[in-house]
């Protein structure tokens, strides 16, 4: 009987313990929490390439952590640009159809952060060139990487 009153003091002793680690109602932040001490370090957010980049940008109070609310500020500004470039990558694959002598279809559009990667073949330099200049006119390309080789 006292073993059993001990395991069940040790359990609620551990159970309250556990609990003064709130959770901050976010689940996705509190996956990365790994210590589960209501902030992320760097450490925690390493495995994440965007957030890990937008870590020092969104640590307003500079503690070198990110609270709930820096971390919802920083998956915004990610889901900003992903939209973004998605727009960029839209308007260059349609601009790209629309330019005669160029084969549209045979040219691949990726974007991110403004910079637009063109990858494929086309049937001249001339072609090439034409479409990595169809790509720069459009709004909010900050460079472009034509890959595009001659077939």
């Amino acid at each position: 009987m006292k073993r059993l009153l001990a395991a069940a003091m040790i359990a609620a002793l551990a159970s309250t313990a556990w609990a003064q680690k709130s959770k901050s109602g976010n689940s996705a932040f509190d996956a990365i929490d790994k210590n589960r001490d209501g902030y992320l370090s760097k450490e925690e957010v390493a495995g994440d390439k965007e957030l890990a980049k937008r870590f020092t940008k969104f640590d307003a109070d500079k503690d070198g952590r990110l609270d709930v609310n820096e971390f919802l500020k920083a998956g915004q500004d990610n889901d900003a640009r992903v939209l973004a470039d998605s727009a960029i990558t839209t308007k260059v694959k349609a601009l790209l159809l629309a330019e005669k002598g160029v084969p549209s279809t045979s040219i691949s559009v990726e974007t991110y952060e403004g910079r637009v990667l063109l990858s494929g073949f086309v049937d001249s330099n001339a072609q090439g060139a034409q479409a990595g200049k169809v790509a720069a006119g459009v709004s909010g390309v900050k460079k472009v990487q034509n890959n595009l080789a001659v077939k």
